[in-house]
């Protein structure tokens, strides 16, 4: 494969997934900061729970797709000699993806618990 292609993939897959982690941290951040500062009645806490849930699934899901791109570059580049490739064919690509899983899965159920209280 074409060396300056195969760079393009990665520099696309990184910021995909730097887009993904900051879409994330701010999202979370601002839903905890809301929930600090505001004063929420009823249908607010519905609808701040309501973003927290589909901020976090949208995140994993974004997560997800992004490691499943690094995975298959990996995956395409195994022919070449580097490290960079060494490094991504033995790399646990299925840990990471149930580790963003747990991240997003935990964190939406504490700030739903949160909320609620």
């Amino acid at each position: 494969m074409d060396q300056n292609l195969n760079a393009a993939r990665v520099h696309n897959a990184e910021l995909g997934f730097n887009t993904s982690r900051m879409t994330f941290i701010l999202g979370n951040a601002s839903a905890i900061a809301i929930n600090a500062f505001a004063d929420l009645n009823s249908q607010s806490q519905l609808a701040l729970a309501a973003f927290v849930v589909i901020g976090n699934i949208a995140s994993f899901l974004s997560f997800d797709t992004e490691l499943k791109s690094f995975e298959a570059i990996a995956k395409d580049s195994s022919g070449e000699n580097s490290h960079y490739v060494t490094g991504g064919t033995k790399t646990p690509w299925g840990a990471f993806r149930v580790f963003c899983l747990l991240i997003c899965l935990v964190l939406a159920v504490t700030q739903v618990m949160a909320i609620y209280a």
